[in-house]
């Protein structure tokens, strides 16, 4: 694979893998705030399948598929007159079947890098309508230490540390209508083991707007209808731009059933509508288990 292949390859699974599979991208109603006190684990499966990958809003031939846990463990208390979450999310899987321009590279599987932070909820009424008011402030640090090797084209890591910041804004509509709102900035360190292995990786500011129209049937089950997008990140290589973001968009369908009062289950069916840069997800399901002890 000439250099100039597989520094786009090593673009588009870091940024594309990392950033929309599991970092950002949130459930309706997580950011319900439950009691100080409250332990919750929560295990993800999500399922991508890719056609195509763009650049400039050009169709290359590509494709890939990919099967990502993420495990996650929070804990709710009080700081103060502000409800908190401490909490640690270890994502880990395989990317499989990945090629483009019928060139194949690496299958990888293993851990990729963990993620810590906490939630803080400068509102937090869960009276207000069905959903509860909300409006919260999550810091997420992601540390370098996943599977990461220089001279593969595709790593579940990125080998740099990344900054999220995402703002929660959850509101009730009327009778059992709830709109929930989520914004996200995103800072990058370098990568200086990318492109040929000795390069230097950098990445402005990325950002992701979400939203869902919640409705809740009753206090077991609701659905929600969900929208995404991603824009900025321009990414450059040795302090070459390399005309890469993360301009997409994607729509959603999820739902949503307590199994029993301490445990629930979700599903959400996923896929992108426009794509400017990077892999487009045909298809994606994230299922997600809850459970509250």
């Amino acid at each position: 694979m000439n250099c100039i292949k597989k520094n786009l390859v090593v673009l588009m699974m870091s940024s594309f893998y990392i950033h929309h599979t599991y970092a950002v991208d949130v459930n309706t109603g997580d950011y319900t705030a439950l009691p100080s006190g409250t332990n919750v684990g929560v295990f993800y499966y999500l399922h991508s399948e890719m056609d195509g990958y763009y650049k400039d809003g050009n169709k290359i031939d590509a494709s890939s598929k990919s099967d990502i846990g993420i495990a996650r463990f929070i804990h709710f208390t009080d700081i103060g007159s502000i409800r908190a979450t401490p909490q640690i999310l270890i994502p880990f899987g395989a990317v499989r079947n990945t090629s483009i321009n019928e060139t194949s590279l690496n299958n990888t599987t293993g851990f990729a890098d963990p993620i810590i932070g906490s939630s803080f909820w400068l509102i937090n009424q869960p009276d207000k309508g069905v959903s509860g008011h909300y409006f919260a402030l999550t810091p997420l640090l992601y540390l370098p230490i996943g599977q990461y090797n220089k001279y593969d084209a595709v790593n579940l890591g990125e080998n740099r540390f990344k900054f999220d910041l995402q703002m929660a804004w959850v509101q009730p509509i009327y009778n059992k209508i709830s709109f929930e709102f989520y914004q996200d900035a995103i800072w990058y360190g370098d990568n200086d083991e990318a492109g040929n292995g000795n390069q230097t990786l950098s990445q402005d500011t990325s950002y992701q707007t979400q939203i869902n129209l919640r409705y809740d049937f009753n206090q077991m089950q609701r659905i929600a209808l969900g929208y995404a997008a991603n824009y900025g990140g321009d990414q450059s290589l040795d302090g070459i731009n390399l005309h890469q973001d993360m301009q997409k968009q994607q729509v959603r369908f999820e739902y949503q059933q307590m199994i029993n009062p301490k445990t629930q289950i979700s599903a959400q069916v996923v896929t992108d509508t426009k794509v400017e840069s990077g892999f487009r997800k045909d298809l994606g399901l994230n299922l997600r288990l809850f459970y509250i002890f």
